[in-house]
């Protein structure tokens, strides 16, 4: 969902999505939602409430790398959950009636935790063509965060949500901004690897992998790793949906799917050395080592 005024952080109410509904839903189904702190995607209680006391599902944000045009980005990866996940396997298996496995564990070194297995029938190792798994992407905050937005939200306060941020960095002793974003550097850094990784390994057990993620972040990683595009003979689709500015009869905001892209793994890994990724990761890894180390003097420094 895009927005059509350009706008910087702290001039718009971060959060669009709370438990699943947009935070000013008038809907039946949104209040119930909000009562019960449940996640309407996934199933049961918010993962995150539980965790971090915070249920929102997505941001707004301004994103200089996208001229500036406030956008809606999911930062939950149960936001794909639901229609997006049963897209991928209405796509592979048709009508036929599937079974849907979540967070299942592959057998080798590293561990790789597949978001979802699909399968058809009484899955027989034998059998083949019967078996997809499917990842789901959507994106990091980085920065602040937006935890005062919520607790504003939660008081009925939103009109004056920007003084919860003027708290919180008052007892934090730190700078009075509304600091945060959305970490598309992790989207080269982690997705792009995993959908290799664990590609290689899918391939090898002969299962197709399909990556459903948000269409806006895809555009970006399409940008850095360029693979080709393939009809047939594919073993990686990429789903991209997005947030097209409707309301399902619920009142949820309504992801549609804006894309379909399939690839070989040869392809996408052969992309993937081009772009330069293997040696982004590197530089990422020895910042991240300095940073821990706070750069202290080596031993031979020491001996004079």
């Amino acid at each position: 969902m895009t927005h059509s005024n350009k706008s910087r952080r702290g001039t718009f109410f971060p959060l669009v999505e709370a438990n699943g509904f947009p935070y000013d839903s008038q809907s039946p189904e949104a209040h119930q939602a909000w009562e019960g702190e449940a996640c309407p995607f996934a199933g049961g209680l918010c993962e995150k409430q539980r965790q971090y006391n915070f249920g929102y599902c997505s941001v707004s944000y301004a994103a200089k790398w996208d001229n500036g045009e406030r956008r809606t980005y999911a930062v939950c990866d149960h936001r794909l959950d639901g229609p997006p996940v049963e897209w991928a396997m209405a796509d592979y298996f048709g009508d036929t009636q599937a079974t849907l496995v979540p967070e299942v564990t592959a057998t080798g070194t590293p561990k790789r935790n597949i978001d979802y297995i699909a399968f058809t029938g009484n899955l027989d190792a034998s059998e083949t063509g019967n078996v997809i798994a499917i990842e789901t992407q959507t994106i990091d905050l980085r920065g602040g965060g937006v935890g005062p937005a919520w607790e504003a939200w939660k008081a009925n306060d939103i009109d004056n949500w920007r003084a919860y941020f003027t708290a919180e960095a008052k007892r934090k002793n730190r700078k009075d901004t509304v600091d945060y974003g959305v970490n598309t550097g992790n989207v080269y850094k982690r997705l792009g690897t995993q959908v290799a990784e664990k590609g290689t390994y899918l391939k090898q057990v002969d299962i197709p992998l399909y990556v459903v993620m948000q269409n806006s972040i895809f555009r970006q990683l399409r940008e850095r790793v360029q693979f080709t595009p393939v009809d047939h003979d594919w073993d990686i689709t990429f789903a991209g949906f997005d947030y097209d500015g409707t309301l399902q009869p619920n009142g949820q905001l309504a992801l549609g799917l804006q894309e379909v892209v399939r690839t070989t793994l040869e392809d996408y890994v052969e992309a993937m050395a081009r772009s330069g990724e293997s040696g982004d990761l590197r530089a990422d890894f020895i910042e991240r080592v300095k940073k821990k180390a706070k750069v202290v003097p080596s031993q031979t420094d020491l001996l004079f």
